[in-house]
């Protein structure tokens, strides 16, 4: 059971003093934190009642903690010395140094502010924290607290360019057959496994009609599914075959085969991912479909290690510490497809969460077209991407499609004839004409390193695929000014809201609004499936924003063609915002997101919801889906 510490106690009383949490509100959490035994932190992650820049902001300004730079500061080797190298990774906290029982350490993570008190007491001293940027304090951490147990590099840009040693352990499920010093991709079969083992390879369930890979898998999608409503779902049909009993007994052979059941069977139920989410005492098997969350099977926590080994093992990372987090890529074919799989894991406090991800290895990026733009959209990115300097950023929520903008935008810049140069932490297509860069957990350097170096390469186009911190958002901008222009991803609802967080995350207002030249916002809707598309009653698609009296929507009923779902395959929503001096102008005096909005709406901007409202015509998206990613009622 948890206590409430000093540090946590003060804590709390800031954001009490600051408004950002009510009285009643703190009495709850309290009680709940010392009732589960979590952090106040996690906790009000959980219920969204504070930001990372908030908690920020109440840390400096009414608490005093101060900021440093890491990159002009020597921690005391005493210091660096109290803490182990697994704990200190761990708890992502670097000690400075010790004066009269008191330990000072960095954190990058606001939200680690809570944990202080638990590392008081595992050392039995004070311990106070200042604040540093996140990519700093990981580069930090690395230089100070290495690791040998890292996960091997697959990509080409492999300093020595020598063939990967296969780590400890991993050998006892690696295929057979695999040559060591492939440089790029490792490429087998799933059915490898099987001669490994001699074992016989299961039957995997086919649906009748099998949902297309190519619809559903390249874009990540948009579920407002909660972890606590997706475990608490019935498992859907077809989901029996995969039986995780056989983990009771970690015999390495079985977990082999039901690693390999498992990957079938998510492909011919057109998952673009699985995961392996632990959650109290149990873990789920969930699957990405269409773009929501479903899940598979449970089992009990105890029996997760195994299945967890055996794809960190069928990705060559297996053997590697649970505390290390490790991502890797390989090649190979399942259910008649070729494809990429990414495995990345990454150590919770619940335990190991593992993500695997399935993109085509020989197919090309969708064109903005495939997207489901309009073509007055896809001319104004057409034409950035040709001729344009500056930023140009696409904003979308987490699983909103922004990754498939960014291959487009990507392949289309190199077949223009400009000069590409991506930095990437995870490759989901590789497209020839651009200089790629993986930046994986054991990669030297950081994703803002690799990404500045792109700057000194004589390219036309450098790109991010996804802004982490200010650091990233500082490094864009100056791209920007040297004349490039400059591709990124940012998480955000839409082009508007990921401006406002920009500004928020300490972005200089009139230095982004200089740099920015054109956003892009985007969701991912599904698609009606055609074969059992039917007009529905009700009036809910004449509530739509602009929709002309008497508009009506169409639904999918369920058929065995999309697995009685009524839907087969997603498109994107969008909007685009050409960064015109009006909004420029607002942009620059670090106005709030109602008043940038309201600047995009005079200059012309078609919101999203215009986008979906054309979708709901034709009758491809019904009006409750489009409600339910664009909310446009109660």
């Amino acid at each position: 059971m948890a206590e409430s510490g000093a540090i946590t106690a003060r804590t709390l009383e800031a954001l009490l003093e600051a408004g950002l949490v009510t009285v009643e509100q703190s009495s709850t959490i309290v009680h709940t934190f010392e009732q589960e035994g979590i952090t106040l932190g996690e906790l009000l992650v959980q219920r969204n009642l504070v930001t990372a820049d908030d908690l920020a902001t109440v840390l400096e300004d009414q608490l005093g903690m101060p900021r440093v730079e890491l990159a002009s500061y020597t921690p005391d080797a005493e210091a660096l010395a109290m803490l182990p190298t697994l704990r200190a990774r761990e708890l992502g906290m670097l000690p400075l140094f010790e004066i009269d029982g008191m330990l000072t350490v960095a954190i990058g993570d606001p939200f680690d502010i809570f944990r202080l008190d638990v590392l008081g007491e595992e050392l039995s001293l004070e311990v106070e924290a200042v604040l540093t940027d996140p990519g700093a304090l990981c580069e930090a951490l690395g230089q100070y607290y290495p690791v040998e147990e890292v996960a091997p590099s697959l990509s080409a840009e492999s300093e020595s360019g020598q063939g990967i040693e296969t780590p400890p352990g991993a050998e006892m499920l690696a295929p057979a057959g695999l040559d060591d010093t492939a440089e790029h991709d490792i490429e087998f079969d799933a059915a490898d496994l099987f001669e490994a083992h001699a074992v016989d390879a299961p039957v995997a369930v086919e649906p009748s009609v099998a949902p297309s890979f190519d619809e559903v898998a390249v874009s990540e999608k948009l579920g407002s599914e909660t972890l606590e409503e997706v475990v608490e779902t019935e498992t859907p049909a077809g989901s029996a075959s995969i039986d995780l009993d056989v983990l009771a007994v970690a015999d390495p052979a079985k977990v082999a085969v039901l690693v390999t059941e498992i990957l079938r069977h998510a492909v011919t139920q057109g998952a673009s991912r699985i995961h392996l989410l632990p959650y109290k005492d149990d873990f789920f098997l969930v699957y990405r479909v269409a773009g929501r969350l479903e899940k598979i099977a449970s089992a009990p926590l105890s029996m997760q290690a195994a299945l967890v080994e055996g794809f960190k093992s069928f990705a060559r990372i297996g053997g590697l510490s649970a505390r290390v987090p490790a991502l890797n890529r390989v090649r190979t074919r399942i259910a008649d497809r070729d494809l990429a799989v990414s495995v990345s894991s990454v150590p919770t406090i619940a335990g190991q969460r593992v993500v695997i991800s399935f993109s085509s290895a020989t197919e090309s990026p969708r064109t903005l077209s495939q997207l489901g733009m309009s073509d007055a959209e896809i001319f104004a990115l057409s034409a950035m991407v040709e001729r344009g300097r500056g930023i140009l950023l696409i904003c979308a929520p987490v699983a909103g499609g922004s990754s498939s903008t960014y291959y487009a935008l990507l392949a289309h810049a190199a077949a223009s004839g400009r000069t590409v140069y991506s930095v990437e932490r995870s490759v989901e297509y590789e497209i020839p004409a651009v200089a790629q860069v993986l930046v994986t957990p054991a990669s030297p350097l950081s994703a803002a390193a690799y990404f500045s170096a792109g700057m000194r390469q004589d390219t036309d186009v450098v790109a991010i695929d996804a802004i982490h911190s200010v650091e990233d958002a500082h490094l864009a901008i100056e791209a920007a000014g040297l004349g490039k222009l400059v591709i990124a991803t940012f998480s955000g609802g839409g082009i508007v809201a990921g401006v406002s967080r920009l500004l928020g995350m300490g972005a200089e207002p009139v230095s982004l609004a200089a740099a920015l030249t054109l956003g892009v916002g985007q969701r991912l809707v599904r698609l009606n499936c055609q074969h059992c598309v039917l007009e529905e009653p009700g009036t809910l698609a004449q509530l739509i924003p602009g929709a002309p009296p008497g508009t009506v929507s169409s639904r999918g009923a369920g058929c065995p063609s999309c697995a009685k779902s009524g839907f087969a395959g997603a498109t994107g929503v969008f909007e685009v915002l050409p960064i015109t001096d009006p909004v420029r102008s607002v942009i620059s005096r670090g106005a709030s997101a109602d008043e940038i909005g309201a600047a995009a709406m005079a200059v012309g901007m078609r919101p999203m919801v215009a986008s979906g409202l054309s979708r709901v015509q034709e009758g491809l998206v019904s009006a409750a889906e489009l409600n339910r990613v664009v909310r446009f009622t109660d």
